[in-house]
């Protein structure tokens, strides 16, 4: 069969050795192939597809029973089945020109960098990994340096986009998922950094979004240390102190190690890091823009 595809479609059939835009299909056999997007019609499309499985759609093959579990959940609206009792998760989307090939050796990569990656890849060149109960979580620092070894390993330029973290609740699908058009969002729009996050990239898409803003897009877990009063004061205060922990502990009428306990516990329990400017900033935006959303 692939012979007659290759009489057919000649040079624009393409291998994995490639990475030019194409629709790419597996056999029963394993073996992927790819026609170049310019070379076949709509019909011819759908006719593909149905003798071979579009490789944009997620080949089991590559996912651990904990990644199948996540991926059908998250991309095929099916029931999570939490048999470890996970708490609390942070998705990491990523973009990454590669060959289907690579994929092991890039979770290898990945490996590194987290504890027990669940990577899963939901199209042609995207995944998120998942990084179950995140203690600690992965910094920004941290993911640069991820995404400079996936350039160096495998000459491509990923870009990482980090999400909440989110308690395992019968919200967190419509969570992820609003992350996933975050993402996509990111990718479409602007110049692109290596290593981005929702908290960062979240204004400029309500300020073009006016209509997204609600209560629902946030995480338990900022929503759970907005409404402790003691926790929001001194969050804010730290702010108006220009992050400056000796002068907001004065305000405060606390011992400096009192706030940073304070403020390490918010970083715990959230993963944002208001250590950091851009961080603290979208802290700021968040504090201002959730005292003004309907609850």
């Amino acid at each position: 069969m692939l012979e007659r595809l290759k009489a057919l479609y000649g040079e624009q059939m393409i291998t994995y050795g490639s990475r030019h835009q194409a629709y790419w299909f597996q056999t029963d056999e394993g073996e992927t192939f790819g026609i170049s997007k310019e070379a076949i019609t709509d019909q011819e499309k759908q006719l593909l597809s149905t003798l071979f499985k579009p490789f944009s759609e997620q080949n089991m093959f590559w996912f651990s029973p904990a990644e199948k579990n996540w991926y059908q959940y998250f991309f095929a609206n099916a029931p999570l089945v939490n048999q470890d009792n996970i708490r609390t998760i942070q998705g990491h989307f990523f973009k990454m020109e590669h060959v289907p090939e690579e994929r092991q050796a890039i979770k290898e990569a990945i490996s590194g960098f987290f504890k027990r990656p669940l990577v899963i890849w939901y199209d042609r060149d995207e995944a998120v990994i998942i990084h179950e109960n995140p203690a600690p979580f992965l910094s920004k620092k941290r993911l640069a340096e991820l995404s400079d070894a996936l350039t160096s390993d495998f000459l491509a330029n990923p870009v990482f986009f980090s999400g909440q973290l989110h308690h395992v609740n019968a919200s967190l699908q419509e969570r992820i998922t609003f992350e996933k058009r975050l993402f996509q969002y990111v990718l479409a729009n602007g110049d692109r950094e290596k290593v981005t996050s929702f908290y960062q990239c979240l204004p400029a898409f309500l300020l073009k979004n006016p209509k997204e803003t609600a209560v629902g897009i946030f995480s338990d877990a900022i929503k759970n240390e907005l409404s402790d009063s003691e926790m929001l004061l001194t969050i804010r205060t730290y702010l108006k102190c220009n992050l400056n922990a000796s002068l907001s502990a004065k305000h405060l009428f606390i011992h400096r190690n009192s706030l940073q306990y304070r403020i390490d516990k918010f970083i715990e329990h959230t993963a944002i890091d208001i250590r950091q400017f851009e961080e603290a900033a979208a802290v700021y935006f968040i504090f201002n823009l959730y005292s003004n959303m309907p609850k």
